[in-house]
């Protein structure tokens, strides 16, 4: 069961670190790939377990969503603002930034790769991340049998914990502290990692809207 948790997001960090190596002519391919891949073994993986409940009472993490990537943009510019005046050991690694129009034209590849851009980071992440840091390390911050431990538990310890992984894993840290702590207060009010699930969906979504409507690359 913990690797239902587990392989998903891990297959999917070290796949897309992997994808950002390669060349701007490779990297749609390469992508492409990772969420073929990370598609897959999350079926695989969750197929015939109770993992994941869906329902349509989502309101609230529709709602949660489009506060929380209203916030994860306007932190973002304002961590780009004052990133450059810190010392080069403090700043994060930027994101690829890549912009389909500029290195595949306004053709049909462009479009192409932001149809599969669009649904790794709001179909695919959101269920890997959301198991991951709310339905597995939430737990086992708590205690390792972390099965034993009910979701929404909450321990300060732990969401400090998982805020702080959370944070590291993003180059945007302003915005992902506050993000990660928003969608854990969503656990912790509901237990409902379904919520999570579409919170996280409705971010992503929009924000890729926010992308390709203000060109805003250095958010992809």
């Amino acid at each position: 069961m913990t690797a239902a948790y587990i392989l998903p997001f891990a297959l999917y960090l070290l796949g897309t670190l992997v994808a950002s190596r390669f060349g701007t002519a490779s990297y749609p391919y390469a992508y492409g790939c990772v969420v073929g891949i990370v598609a897959g073994v999350s079926i695989w993986q969750l197929r015939g377990k109770q993992v994941i409940q869906p329902h349509p009472r989502v309101g609230l993490g529709i709602l949660f969503g489009l506060v929380g990537i209203a916030l994860w943009i306007w932190l973002s510019a304002i961590q780009e603002s004052f990133i450059t005046n810190l010392p080069a050991w403090l700043q994060p690694e930027a994101r690829v930034g890549y912009n389909p129009f500029e290195e595949l034209g306004n053709s049909t590849a462009a479009w192409t790769f932001i149809a599969i851009r669009t649904l790794g980071i709001a179909a695919i992440v959101p269920i890997a991340e959301e198991l991951f840091w709310r339905g597995f390390l939430l737990r086992w911050t708590i205690d390792p049998e972390w099965e034993k431990v009910p979701l929404g538990e909450y321990t300060f310890s732990s969401c400090m914990m998982v805020t702080v992984m959370f944070t590291a894993a993003h180059p945007e840290w302003l915005a992902a502290a506050c993000y990660c702590l928003l969608i854990n207060g969503l656990m912790y009010w509901k237990r409902d990692l379904w919520l999570c699930i579409v919170a996280h969906a409705v971010s992503n979504f929009t924000l890729v809207c926010y992308i390709l409507v203000m060109q805003a690359w250095w958010l992809w």
